[in-house]
């Protein structure tokens, strides 16, 4: 028996070491995999970034300490600058919460200071209100600047975010110069395009008066 528990401290080191080269090659594959994406689309990749959105405020699921922004794309598409990256917030010290890694998609819009958070409402009430088309506060949760959500959502684009199913899926955020949305997943640079077509419909509904009157404050 006492034999057996140097071969098996052998094989427990030889089995971690494995799984780190494996994990390091993934890692470099992949780092491997984005930046040809970049080139392809002409975009530009950088495996780490202090802060790939400026001060924008991100959601507070995105919270925690020491964040960590990796695989960062930024390029155009169609006439917008659009962003993707990953976000692994640590938790609090103390707190038992798992970590998790966030896609951040991020479209850059015409106002400069902007604060307002929409998400589909999941009780069963918000959801018959939406498919009712009734109102959008029975449908959606809102927080941040009360003047901005009264010019950028106007009947018409109320009624938009009403009607489109694609709303149950991205939550939004705008904050600072950037409308953003969140998914707890790795980033697929193609699967992020859908999401930032739907940030681009959306800022494409905001009519000029709400960037120019209430990009500035609440």
């Amino acid at each position: 028996m006492e034999g057996a528990m140097p071969v098996l401290a052998l094989v427990v080191v030889v089995v971690t070491a494995g799984a780190v080269v494996v994990s390091a090659h993934f890692r470099k594959e992949r780092v491997v995999d984005l930046r040809r994406w970049a080139r392809t689309h002409g975009w530009t990749y950088a495996e780490h970034h202090p802060a790939p959105l400026g001060d924008a405020a991100l959601p507070r699921p995105l919270g925690g300490r020491s964040p960590r922004f990796r695989h960062v794309l930024t390029g155009r598409h169609g006439d917008h600058l659009v962003t993707f990256f990953e976000h692994s917030p640590r938790p609090a010290r103390g707190s038992d919460e798992a970590v998790h890694t966030y896609r951040v998609v991020a479209v850059r819009t015409p106002g400069t200071d902007t604060d307002l958070e929409i998400r589909r409402r999941d009780d069963a009430a918000g959801t018959a209100a939406a498919a009712a088309g009734t109102d959008l506060e029975d449908a959606f949760q809102l927080s941040g600047g009360r003047g901005f959500a009264r010019s950028a959502l106007d009947r018409d684009t109320v009624e938009w975010l009403l009607s489109d199913p694609r709303s149950r899926s991205f939550p939004v955020r705008f904050t600072g110069e950037h409308v953003l949305t969140w998914a707890v997943m790795r980033l697929d640079p193609d699967r992020a395009l859908t999401a930032a077509d739907y940030l681009i419909d959306l800022v494409d509904r905001v009519p000029a008066r709400a960037w120019r009157t209430h990009a500035a404050g609440p």
